[in-house]
């Protein structure tokens, strides 16, 4: 939801009074699996199917240590069955028991965590609870506010999507790339079939034959239209956000096609609900991050950082831009070269923006890819205002 008027923002303003009582032990499940460092994937996996979770943490000693998720999983295409949870754990954010519910959403969003680790001390850190997306759209859901929103103002668009005749390595990769766990399969004439997910992924591509995540032989071969759910929950684009909601929660999904005219426009995400709830809390500055530069690469910061403020002054006549982040990444081409891979996330209202550039010069990267987040932004703002006027 772009804040473009007044009236948004006194919507922000409404919602964030509404949110503002409710704390994280309010909503937080106590009921949970754990598991330990020197526990195996297959165990992981078998927590998983078992439970729904889809980040177990892990505890070691009565301590809370970490997370493990699907999307680690996947990442890691060396993992096998019988890999140890040690190498695979991740240093996730936690939330404490009396932190609000849009100081999770936040944290969630940054970190495009599905669960969160509960923990109470400072030293060590004790697992009182976890909570999920699902945790916090059920409480959106019955806000009266949130009805005012329409799924058009906080949709994801274009929507990826994979056809029904991709292949299941396909759509592993258009979820490794984008980050996501979710995504909307396309008959031949362009009709929502299904979707296919992480737990379509798990549940038949791993055996513990393999030996591992990239060396499936033929079940990657196999077509997504042969394995995706069988019937997608779609809604038109001008629904209002509670309708969502409800329907998540009734049908224990997180993601739903946008259509008009049996079209698909978009996809509507419990991360986007969560983001309206971050976009709710008040803060005073843009919090910019560079992550993975070496001492080497810290001279040209100040290059990078005037890039950074000169397109953040673009966006800032459309939105109010609140945390960017930017993570450098190396490797060696062919050649024998170094080359730069730089990602960037830009928090902006309701909306995040991602994007990728890989080059040679570090600082040429770094100021195309600002380039690419303002074209992005005047996309999303320009399809705003189409919807907008269909609207009136």
């Amino acid at each position: 939801m772009g804040i473009i008027d007044l009236q948004d923002h006194k919507k922000l303003e409404i919602l964030r009074s509404q949110i503002d009582g409710f704390k994280v032990a309010d909503v937080m499940n106590t009921e949970y699996p754990t598991l330990s460092p020197d526990d195996r994937v297959r165990d992981i996996l078998s927590q998983m199917k078992a439970t729904g979770f889809q980040d177990i943490p892990i505890m070691e000693n009565g301590e809370f240590v970490g997370m493990v998720s699907y999307g680690t999983l996947l990442k890691k295409k060396g993992v096998t069955g019988d890999s140890k949870i040690r190498g695979l754990m991740a240093g996730s954010s936690t939330v404490a028991p009396d932190d609000t519910l849009m100081d999770a959403a936040e944290k969630m969003v940054v970190s495009n965590s599905r669960q969160m680790a509960v923990v109470t001390g400072s030293g060590k850190k004790k697992l009182a609870g976890i909570i999920s997306r699902g945790d916090i759209v059920g409480v959106v859901s019955k806000l009266k506010t949130i009805n005012e929103i329409a799924v058009w103002e906080i949709m994801t668009a274009p929507a990826e999507s994979v056809r029904e005749s991709d292949t299941m390595a396909d759509a592993i990769e258009l979820m490794r790339s984008l980050d996501i766990r979710t995504v909307p399969v396309l008959s031949p004439d362009g009709d929502v079939k299904g979707m296919v997910g992480m737990h379509e992924v798990i549940d038949n591509n791993w055996t513990a034959g393999y030996r591992s995540l990239s060396d499936m032989g033929d079940q990657v071969k196999i077509q997504v239209g042969s394995v995706c759910t069988n019937h997608a929950v779609t809604v038109p684009w001008d629904t209002d956000i509670e309708s969502v909601a409800e329907l998540m929660l009734e049908h224990k999904i997180s993601t739903v096609p946008v259509m008009e005219n049996g079209e698909l426009k978009g996809v509507v995400t419990q991360y986007d609900i969560l983001e309206v709830v971050a976009a709710c809390r008040e803060r005073e500055m843009l919090f910019v991050q560079l992550s993975g530069l070496s001492d080497s690469d810290k001279e040209y910061t100040d290059q990078i950082y005037a890039d950074i403020q000169s397109e953040i002054t673009k966006i800032s006549k459309v939105g109010r831009p609140s945390s960017l982040t930017l993570h450098y990444g190396k490797y060696n081409d062919n050649g024998g070269r170094q080359k730069y891979s730089v990602t960037a996330r830009l928090a902006l209202d309701s909306d995040v923006f991602t994007a990728k550039e890989v080059g040679w010069d570090m600082v040429k990267v770094s100021s195309d890819l600002m380039k690419k987040i303002t074209s992005a932004v005047m996309d999303r703002k320009d399809a705003k205002d189409t919807f907008r006027k269909r609207k009136k």
